[in-house]
């Protein structure tokens, strides 16, 4: 189709490398972070001797080393510190400033912050864009005003940040949270004002360690992918986790995510099963309100947390184990036959391998074991206590396990307070690290003994959980980063992977939605496969395609805007002969009328049905989408998607995330799909999308995978309003 192929080469991408600036603005907004986290001086404007303000004053004065300026006209002191009746007549320079007036009262401050010269501004206070329209009015005000004077906004309607390995707590959290706080390598992302302060309660009465916390609340201008940008250079921090409810600027995220060295665990809020039941294509339908995100997510290498004491779970393991083999082949230790069977479930539940050990290391267990007891994965110790009491039982598998080679990860079940005895934590990882071991605890029993022996593990650095299923699903998560760290997805160049393609040109102006004959000559001239067909408007046209073609044919009316043609009786398929063929005609012109048109199409034999599109998402920008087709993509959606343009390498790891894979690996005896063609296709389909901006949707559906090659049979373009 002549008319529509603009490109220099059909199906070729224009090379730019517009995001890659953008990826590098990001870094820079992430080193702008830096006066935030390390201010010399910081100005409390709201301070008051009780409540939050006086909370700001007091965690400040607790622990922050450089100057603090209390403002506040009521004031000339505040707990010892000289008060200020506005930040302009404070009398020396001021870093960062944090408010908590009243919302009305901001922009006026904002402005006594920009002639002061202070370039950052945490605004504690809420009544903003969370109160509707009004709030939404005087957050935009802020905005602006910000804007103008170079001042970057951290917030509206946040609990601010603290720095726990610094003892700086730039927030009005109650200062006895403080006192249960532990210093560690997690740092926490959350957009929630208060869940940011039960977050942290629950790590501290959890031991577990906090580098950074950041309330960001409304997110006016400093936003997560801000934050993200300064922690993955933080020396502080080795793990960032994340709790969200929405990611306005998900590209970048994604991008981030993609690009870290370090783990994103994220626990996302407000997701709902609503789709785009309005759609006008199954691509954006299938998007569905979360799907569409959890998949561009996984693949970015975005770690998903189901609950919130599994976030802080899955952190705390990312942040102890710096190393495991991703195989994680496991051993199970335990006193009870039926620990082991729950165990054993739980791991390969979440796809952790269960070992078989080696003959050297059942030897050397059976030692402590009687004679008649065999030694097998899950270790059952009943048997060697009875015969040779707790500790000498542990102590004998310990030392044979943490030998074999064919084991990554010893799981131990162990019941604390039936007596006295415990293995020496600290001998025990010394021991694992120097078999280049993981050593992790299931821990039950009774109150004192648990409390013990947890402070123990956490003195030694040893994961204990409290549940198997926890517990797989953290190896889980620490087996996935593992492999992606040592082997990151497909090599990618920058242009590959942050290139902004330039428009092709202009499309023609045929029709909002283009009808199946046009969308599929603009894809074949993109290089993706397509049935052969042709126009027809006689019957010696008819003829003449049938002839070439052979039969069995399909015929299809074609309807301006009408992308459900089966639903309006327009589609004929398998038709057999001359005969069929023509009184198929008959009918479907019918039913056309002036209006539309008439398509030949070869019938295409085929094994199974698949389903491919393009569409720009709100947050995500250019995507594109693969997944199962037919009535197997309404009955259980099983689809991926990915940010576009994209390689071949990230399109085969989209095809491969999906659950029912096997279908396309000679499922039945069928013949395998040839994942390489169907990677080809969702490249130059994210090429043909993404090269023109008019392009809303692309969807192809269904792609029938014939002998292993797949197939366009019916596709539709969509182009914006």
């Amino acid at each position: 189709m002549k008319g529509i192929r603009l490109l220099s080469e059909a199906g070729r991408l224009p090379e730019s490398k517009g995001p890659r600036l953008g990826v590098l603005q990001q870094k820079n907004r992430g080193l702008a972070m830096e006066r935030f986290f390390h201010p010399g001086s910081v100005a409390v404007v709201g301070a008051s001797e009780k409540n939050i303000g006086g909370f700001v004053v007091q965690n400040l004065a607790n622990g922050f080393a450089g100057s603090i300026y209390p403002v506040n006209p009521n004031y000339s002191e505040i707990q010892g510190i000289a008060c200020y009746g506005s930040v302009t007549d404070i009398p020396a320079a001021v870093d960062l400033a944090v408010l908590l007036v009243p919302a009305r009262a901001v922009p006026s401050v904002l402005e006594e912050c920009a002639e002061k010269g202070i370039s950052r501004v945490i605004i504690e206070s809420a009544g903003f864009s969370e109160t509707g329209s009004e709030g939404i009015a005087l957050q935009q005000r802020c905005e602006a005003i910000a804007a103008g004077a170079g001042i970057r906004l951290w917030g509206p309607n946040c609990m601010g940040f603290v720095d726990v390995r610094k003892n700086h707590f730039f927030t009005f959290m109650t200062p006895s949270v403080r006192e249960e706080l532990l210093p560690g390598r997690v740092s926490l992302i959350v957009q929630s004002g208060m869940m940011s302060a039960i977050f942290l309660a629950e790590l501290g009465r959890r031991g577990i360690g906090v580098s950074k916390a950041c309330s960001i609340g409304n997110r006016a201008d400093v936003d997560e992918c801000d934050i993200i940008s300064y922690l993955q250079d933080d020396s502080d921090t080795d793990v960032i986790a994340l709790y969200l409810e929405s990611i306005p600027r998900g590209r970048l995220f994604a991008r981030l995510a993609e690009q870290s060295e370090k783990p994103l665990v994220l626990l996302k809020g407000g997701e709902s099963r609503a789709g785009a039941l309005a759609a006008m294509s199954h691509t954006s339908s299938l998007s569905g309100n979360s799907r569409l995100l959890n998949s561009v997510l996984a693949l970015s290498g975005v770690i998903r947390a189901e609950g919130v004491y599994q976030m802080m779970d899955m952190a705390n393991a990312l942040s102890l184990v710096r190393r495991l083999n991703p195989a994680c082949r496991t051993a199970i230790v335990t006193i009870s036959g039926g620990a082991g069977i729950l165990a054993c479930d739980a791991l390969e539940r979440c796809g952790i391998a269960i070992a078989e050990l080696s003959e050297q290391s059942r030897k050397e267990a059976a030692k402590v074991f009687p004679s008649w007891m065999p030694v097998s994965n899950p270790v059952d110790l009943y048997p060697a206590v009875a015969l040779n009491g707790r500790m000498r039982a542990y102590e004998g598998a310990f030392s044979a396990l943490l030998k074999d080679p064919q084991l990554d990860v010893l799981v131990i079940h162990f019941i604390a307070g039936l007596d006295e005895s415990a293995p020496d934590l600290s001998a025990l990882r010394q021991m694992a690290d120097q078999h280049g071991k993981l050593v992790v605890f299931w821990l039950m029993g009774r109150e004192e003994g648990s409390r013990q022996f947890l402070k123990q593990a956490r003195d030694a650095g040893i994961l204990v959980f409290d549940d198997p299923l926890r517990l797989a699903r953290c190896l889980q998560a620490v087996a996935v980063f593992s492999a992606r760290r040592d082997n990151p997805p497909a090599s990618r160049t920058a242009s590959q992977s942050e290139q902004q393609p330039a428009s092709a040109g202009v499309l023609p102006a045929l029709n909002k939605t283009w009808d199946e004959f046009d969308s599929k000559r603009f894809l074949s001239d993109w290089n993706i496969p397509v049935a052969a067909e042709q126009l027809v408007a006689s019957n010696g046209q008819l003829r003449q395609a049938a002839e070439h073609m052979g039969f069995p044919l399909v015929l299809k009316g074609l309807l301006p805007g009408d992308v459900h043609k089966t639903e309006s009786g327009l589609v004929r398929l398998g038709l057999p002969d001359e005969s069929a063929l023509e009184s198929a005609y008959r009918d479907v012109a019918e039913r056309t009328g002036q209006k539309g048109r008439i398509l030949v199409q070869q019938q295409v034999p085929f094994d199974y049905e698949l389903i491919a599109g393009f569409l720009r998402d709100e947050h995500f920008g250019a995507c594109v989408m693969f997944g199962l087709g037919g009535t197997l993509a309404e009955l259980e959606p099983d689809v991926a998607f990915a940010l576009a343009p994209l390689d071949t390498g990230r399109a085969l790891q989209a095809i491969r995330s999906l659950r029912n894979r096997r279908l396309f690996q000679g499922f039945r005896g069928k013949t395998p799909l040839d994942e390489e063609a169907a990677a080809r296709i969702l490249v130059h389909l994210g090429n043909a999308g993404t090269a023109y901006s008019q392009i809303e949707q692309i969807d192809i559906n269904p792609l029938v995978v014939s002998a292993g090659q797949p197939v366009a049979v019916d596709a539709t373009v969509i182009l914006a309003d």
